[in-house]
């Protein structure tokens, strides 16, 4: 694993006190992300669909009205993941 993923990925496991990892934990389930596009910070959320060694696959909604689709975030870009609570 590298760098960038081991600093994005904290060592906690879900709260509901099963064991699996966060952020895997919250595959399913609505996140907020925090990452870099060129040379500037963007904000996003959607589904987490998928966790790996590489990056994390988020389905979001691009344009109002059409429907979500999975987008690639490799962990280099990715500087704040957190799962939405009140959705």
């Amino acid at each position: 694993m590298t760098g960038a993923a081991q600093r994005a990925r904290p060592g906690g496991v879900s709260e509901t006190g099963g064991s699996t990892p966060i952020p895997e934990a919250w595959v399913g389930r609505a996140v907020e992300l925090v990452f870099i596009s060129g040379g500037s910070t963007e904000y996003t959320d959607g589904d987490l669909e998928e966790v790996n060694d590489r990056g994390i696959v988020l389905s979001v909604e691009t344009q109002v009205g059409h429907p979500a689709r999975p987008l690639f975030y490799p962990w280099s870009a990715v500087i704040q993941l957190s799962e939405v609570l009140d959705r």
